[in-house]
């Protein structure tokens, strides 16, 4: 498989010396940065410590969006522990010290990226974890939300719907009117682009919601 990859570092010599490391791959191709351009992974090398301005460049790049944004690996000097959620939010697959690569390290990782991996030193996963679960229990939560992007309302009817309650028998045990319900199962299905309520149900169940 060839992997397209698209490199930005802070200047002209940390680019190329990037594109030295992933050049002799047999898998990555390494893409000019011009218009029209759709890498499969973006590289992106930063001096010193992660700033606004390479999550400004991630975001530009349509790292991390859905329909086709490259996925992202960030390699720099530190990272600061706060902007752990906001990389994931654009795109970062993976995040690389400076100081830890060796030869082939790179390389390794935009593949594994391009396949679907996602790598991060040892001592920022837990970080990670508890900001995520932060973000669960004191925003997400009191909103009626989850992780998933499934509200608990909708959980809720997704998983009634599993155990094989018809829609007016949701509507008794929920408290709620058969519209309600209906409602609820249509507004989910409009916003994640689901066609039938199996299908919602199998989502909700591959997304450990239900």
């Amino acid at each position: 498989m060839d992997v397209k990859v698209l490199v930005h570092a802070a200047d002209e010599i940390g680019e190329a010396g990037v594109k030295a490391m992933l050049t002799g791959h047999e898998q990555l191709h390494v893409v000019p940065d011009e218009p029209g351009c759709r890498p499969d992974v973006l590289v992106v090398a930063v001096d010193g410590v992660v700033g606004t301005s390479t999550f400004a460049l991630l975001r530009r790049s349509g790292a991390g969006e859905s329909r086709g944004g490259p996925r992202a690996v960030l390699v720099a000097d530190r990272f600061k522990s706060e902007d752990l959620l906001l990389a994931v939010e654009c795109g970062v697959a993976a995040l690389l010290s400076r100081q830890e690569l060796k030869e082939g390290t790179l390389a390794s990782a935009v593949v594994a990226v391009s396949r679907g991996a996602a790598l991060m030193p040892y001592r920022l996963q837990g970080i990670l974890l508890d900001q995520i679960s932060r973000l669960r229990s004191q925003v997400l939560a009191p909103a009626g939300l989850t992780l998933s992007g499934i509200e608990t309302r909708e959980r809720d009817v997704l998983q009634l719907i599993a155990e094989g309650y018809q829609t007016d028998e949701i509507a008794v045990r929920l408290a709620c009117s058969v519209g309600t319900v209906k409602n609820v199962l249509y507004g989910l299905m409009d916003r994640l682009q689901l066609n039938s309520r199996s299908h919602a149900v199998a989502y909700a169940m591959r997304a450990g919601v239900i």
